[in-house]
């Protein structure tokens, strides 16, 4: 069975009579790569449990479709149909730190109850797939930290899910190690497995989703396509990125006569967000000018994820 989308109608969900969600709504189309971003404590994983079918929401529905059901049904009350189809990777680790690789991958694809023959073939091909196949006779416990996070991947792929949901799977690896996890995942979608990630490090879902979910205190405040995401908490279409040396305060006082949003200061550069984008430019190179100050480095570009995401937090702090 193929998962064609999952929608989530006026979702919300309480623990203990606490709102961890409120009214969230969003559809997941098949095929596609879905990021949900948000502060920690914010409902992410929560929304991924709902998303999985493992917890039923307070209100609303959390319903799927596939051609062969023709209409829409509830997850986590048809879960025992649909589970077989669903990989779930958590943020800590889920795999048996006694157990080798490989006793890791064929104790997951027994528990799918997958027959004998295609869970060592399975398993044969993960191994090859995450380059764990030199690992296989070593204790998980004794992996590096990247390797036990392509063996959580491979023991959510075992029986070849076609919706993955991913909590943090980049988390506590260093720059390197993230690429080389994101590439998998995007090797994984490339073969037909719809993509859920939940994670902190924004930039690495910009460069691999398809839509971005915004939730900030349980609540859904963006969704769509990266660049759609992006249009109502920015005005402007560009950041004016400036390396600053000794004469940072001198360039902080120049930019804020100029006509701009936002400055914020990251130590070895100042980012500014302008108001209007060839208005403010015209205006810094007339100041730099004026008062003979030299720019080490300019760089133009998009707002990030982190620079929408800290937009939102600010304003409903203004609230």
């Amino acid at each position: 069975m193929i998962v064609e989308f999952i929608h989530l109608k006026e979702v919300v969900k309480e623990f203990k009579k606490t709102k961890i969600l409120k009214n969230v709504n969003l559809t997941i189309q098949r095929g596609e790569i879905l990021g949900i971003i948000g502060q920690s404590g914010s409902g992410k994983t929560t929304l991924l449990n709902l998303i999985a079918g493992f917890i039923e929401p307070t209100e609303g529905n959390v319903e799927y479709f596939s051609k062969i059901d023709h209409q829409p049904k509830e997850m986590h009350k048809n879960l025992h149909k649909i589970k077989r189809h669903i990989g779930f990777t958590p943020q800590h680790a889920s795999f048996y730190p006694k157990l080798t690789v490989k006793e890791n991958l064929l104790h997951f694809g027994r528990l799918y109850g997958l027959k004998k023959a295609l869970l060592i073939d399975n398993a044969k091909s993960l191994l090859e797939f995450t380059n764990l196949h030199g690992h296989q006779n070593k204790l998980a416990e004794h992996l590096s930290g990247g390797m036990q996070k392509r063996l959580d991947l491979s023991c959510s792929l075992i029986h070849k899910p076609k919706l993955l949901i991913l909590d943090e799977p980049t988390a506590d690896l260093d720059h390197i190690t993230q690429g080389e996890i994101l590439e998998l995942i995007q090797e994984v979608n490339k073969q037909g497995v719809t993509v859920v990630i939940a994670s902190h490090h924004l930039n690495n879902l910009e460069r691999i989703c398809d839509k971005i979910a915004i939730i900030h205190k349980g609540e859904l405040k963006s969704f769509g396509a990266v660049e759609d995401v992006r249009k109502p908490y920015l005005k402007n279409n560009i950041c004016i990125n400036i390396k600053v040396g000794k004469d940072k305060d001198k360039m902080i006082a120049m930019a804020k006569k100029l006509p701009v949003s936002k400055i914020v200061d990251q130590g070895h550069q100042i980012v500014l967000h302008p108001l209007e984008d060839e208005k403010a430019l015209l205006a810094l190179i007339r100041a730099v000018k004026e008062e003979n100050l030299y720019l080490h480095d300019i760089d133009l570009r998009k707002p990030s994820l982190n620079e929408v995401m800290g937009n939102i937090v600010d304003e409903e702090e203004r609230k």
